[in-house]
């Protein structure tokens, strides 16, 4: 979680150290969970993000969160960043968008309950100050230098470096709310499968979920321009395409080109006992440190662990592998993301049918430009005679299927599928998608970001 107490301090005296922290996070299938990420912007009463002092401001979120639902607050030099209770953790992204980093949990349903009660109490404290919140992939209106700055040192070190390697880093950090799921692997080989899966299924993630077609005050004409501006970010930190559709890809393969990508900082412990940060050259790798040390300085697993929170692909290793495609949608869908992950990747006839129908393996499909085509047109994207809409129907399908199936073996979850509906109606075309939706509030309301802001809680 940002702004805690750094990880393990044990030496790294092998690289193999890296690779086996990876295989740590193996479990038995029987024992899997799922965890779900969420930003949105929070927009106080003149329309604009909140800043990080005053009145109507994150710090009075993160507070009043604090003092009347016992979260325990992290401070970075005396300031509340972060917040922890129970598995879960509520941080700030460096515009100040507010996360729910959810606990690790056995159901959909758990997610559902978890979601409804962290919106019951920021709406107990949002709704005094006139605070609302964008459920949209992208600030559809500021440009980064017009967000607030939040007041975190790794974040001050990624602003200054951003703009030397990509042109849409900044935009990246301040304009950005994704939701994410978690998952787990049994073994390095299904590690390596569930990447594999993970990537194939990036245009279905991004149509389904496609919520940012406005990007610095104008229309871009694009479903998601949050997916497509990744592209241009950092290629050396965002880009496993030579690893990614690869069926003879490993664990080991995934593990040495994070061991590549240039390190942003090394993190410490400042006198007051909060997280300091020293900004490195952007090209010492993290195998460079390891092979010549830094200042004298040793790699251990607390810093592998923070450089690995700084690789940025479409779906990412840790202990753990991370779905990271999709835009954040409004709450009432929020609980689609997990409920279609956990039944087409954690069901293994689900997985291996949605990987037989994106082509696994198969070299002469062009994945950028199906990739693009999701971006810019959504579920009406089509590339190479493939359809978004068709293959995401198809997804969802396979998804309920497998739902069911771990439903009968579990004994529990049997309401998972549910979740689904609301994506089910957008690919059938009796609902519309998220980005339409989105810009025809924005066409309706001006230049407010309250045009697209939605009350902490929403209707029941």
């Amino acid at each position: 979680m940002a702004g805690s107490a750094r990880g393990e301090e044990i030496p790294i005296e092998s690289l193999d150290q890296c690779l086996q922290w990876a295989q740590s996070g193996a479990k038995p299938r029987d024992s899997f969970k799922i965890g779900t990420e969420f930003e949105r912007i929070a927009v106080g009463p003149d329309g604009l993000p909140l800043p990080y002092e005053g009145v109507a401001s994150i710090r009075s979120l993160l507070q009043g969160l604090a003092d009347q639902f016992s979260w325990t607050p992290f401070l970075e030099h005396g300031r509340p960043i972060a917040l922890a209770r129970d598995g879960a953790s509520v941080s700030l992204e460096p515009a100040g968008q507010f996360e729910l980093s959810g606990a690790v949990l056995a159901t959909v349903d758990e997610f559902r309950q978890e979601l409804t009660s962290h919106l019951r109490e920021t709406a107990a404290i949002a709704d005094p100050l006139g605070i609302r919140f964008a459920w949209v992939g992208l600030n559809p209106l500021q440009t980064a230098h017009q967000t607030p700055q939040m007041p975190k040192g790794r974040y001050a070190i990624m602003r200054d470096w951003m703009p030397r390697v990509g042109h849409h880093g900044l935009d990246m950090m301040h304009l950005t709310c994704t939701v994410q799921t978690n998952l787990d692997y049994e073994s390095d080989a299904d590690a390596a499968e569930l990447l594999r899966a993970g990537h194939l299924l990036s245009p279905v993630f991004l149509g389904l979920f496609a919520n940012s077609p406005w990007r610095h005050g104008k229309d871009t004409g694009m479903a998601t321009y949050r997916g497509h501006l990744w592209r241009d970010v950092d290629p050396a930190r965002c880009d496993t395409r030579k690893l990614a559709f690869e069926r003879g890809t490993t664990l080991a393969d995934h593990v040495a080109w994070t061991l590549d990508v240039p390190m942003y900082f090394l993190s410490g412990t400042a006198a007051d006992g909060s997280v300091s940060y020293q900004g490195l050259d952007g090209k010492t790798t993290f195998r460079d440190f390891w092979e010549r040390g830094i200042d004298g300085r040793r790699p251990t697993l607390a810093d592998w662990e923070v450089h690995v929170s700084t690789v940025f692909p479409d779906v990412r290793l840790k202990k753990w592998v991370e779905i990271r495609q999709a835009d954040v949608v409004p709450p009432a869908a929020l609980p689609a993301l997990p409920a279609l992950c956990k039944g087409l990747l954690y069901d293994l006839p689900a997985r291996r049918a949605a990987m037989a129908l994106l082509g696994d393996g198969d070299a002469l499909i062009d994945r950028e430009a199906l990739r693009q085509a999701a971006c810019q047109h959504g579920l009406a994207g089509v590339s190479g005679g493939l359809s978004v809409r068709e293959l995401a129907s198809a997804c969802l399908d396979l998804a309920r299927q497998g739902l069911e199936r771990l439903a009968r073996t579990s004994g529990t979850d049997h309401n998972a599928a549910s979740a689904l509906d609301i994506l089910s109606e957008i690919a059938r075309g009796d609902r519309p998608e998220f980005w339409q939706v989105t810009r025809q509030r924005l066409l309706a309301g001006g230049a407010s970001l309250l045009s697209v802001a939605d009350p902490a809680l929403p209707p029941s």
